[in-house]
């Protein structure tokens, strides 16, 4: 990284792989990208100023994170995707290869968004001005290739299978599939939300550290009633 590129805070124990560019400044940036320890985040990646994310951050190649981000603890983005700045993010989420998320986007805790998920925050992008995201509660998992349309609210432990475009709010408890999708209340054999052990348990085929437990303490309350 230049130093004219290099504008971070980042905690101990972090891996940081050659061009990754951190704390790009532009016009009226206040502070530096803060980034909690034990990150690793890989080539190609470009995380703008006055973001911060949390402790054990996964990140792959070719990410983009613009400004004003919020992101919690143990959060994964992988290859290709983008993250367009002012959106909240909670902790425990994983977000597959190749989703756009823009801003006004707010993500619960233990979340997972599959690969080539569209979130959108514009109804008349170009015709009128009103931006707003979708809201994502807990323990949310979205196929792959689902299309999130603006405004729309997705429930807690809600699955919404693949291909799926989300038009309307979606309640909490349910399985919602189709175009325009539609809900039913969620079977019992999809159970009660996503597993801390898959989520912090170190099961990531690219993320090679070995589990060392520490989320169990951490995160003690996901477990309760498993």
């Amino acid at each position: 990284m230049n130093k004219h590129e290099d504008y971070s805070e980042v905690g101990p124990g972090s891996e940081i792989a050659p061009n990754v560019m951190l704390g790009y400044r532009y016009p009226g940036c206040r502070q530096p990208v803060r980034i909690g320890e034990r990150a690793k985040i890989h080539s190609g990646t470009v995380i703008y100023a006055d973001t911060v994310i949390g402790r054990r951050f996964t990140c792959g190649h070719n990410v983009l994170i613009r400004a004003e981000c919020e992101i919690g603890d143990r959060v994964v983005v992988l290859h290709g995707s983008t993250l367009e700045g002012r959106l909240k993010i909670g902790y425990g989420v994983k977000i597959m290869a190749h989703v756009y998320v823009p801003s006004r986007t707010v993500i619960g805790n233990m979340v997972f968004i599959g690969p080539g998920t569209t979130f959108l925050n514009a109804r008349l992008p170009m015709r009128e001005p009103v931006v707003k995201g979708a809201t994502i509660g807990n323990h949310v998992m979205i196929g792959g290739g689902v299309t999130i349309c603006p405004g729309v609210t997705i429930g807690d432990n809600v699955f919404v299978g693949a291909g799926a475009v989300v038009v309307k709010d979606i309640p909490a408890n349910s399985l919602a599939y189709g175009n325009p999708a539609r809900a039913q209340p969620l079977p019992e054999k999809f159970g009660r939300g996503n597993d801390p052990q898959q989520v912090f348990g170190g099961t990531d085929l690219w993320d090679n550290r070995p589990d060392d437990g520490t989320w169990r303490q951490e995160f003690a309350h996901e477990l309760q009633g498993r």
